[in-house]
């Protein structure tokens, strides 16, 4: 995702969460109206608006609340099928499989991203 995508992403996160926390409605109310979890809706309302990540529960919540969505370039919409791809050849099959690469997935939560390492020595690897 190029940089002016995730502005964009992020301009469209903050008017979701504002269209959420201002809706009077249950978490439970909104997810049967907007065909998505009360978890999701419910983790939404509590967030503070960063790490969002475009899911399609994401796009239900903003069609639900009329909030226009940003079209990916054909860059990203490669990358995220790349991704996919990768993350089922990954995967056996199996529960345990599935915990397993879930784990190392979130792992990486922690790792620097590459805009953070831009112009650092590589000499430590």
């Amino acid at each position: 995702m190029t940089r002016g995508e995730d502005d964009q992403i992020q301009s469209v996160v903050q008017q979701l969460l504002s269209r959420l926390k201002a809706d009077s409605r249950s978490s439970s109310a909104i997810a049967r109206l907007a065909a998505v979890s009360q978890p999701t809706v419910s983790r939404m309302r509590r967030s503070d608006g960063k790490c969002q990540r475009v899911s399609k529960a994401f796009n239900k919540l903003c069609n639900f609340y009329n909030v226009p969505i940003p079209a990916m370039s054909k860059a990203s919409h490669e990358y995220n099928e790349l991704l996919r791809e990768a993350i089922i050849d990954a995967w056996d099959g199996t529960e345990a499989g599935g915990r397993a690469l879930l784990v190392v997935i979130q792992g990486l939560k922690g790792l620097k991203k590459p805009d953070d390492i831009a112009g650092e020595s590589l000499d430590h690897i």
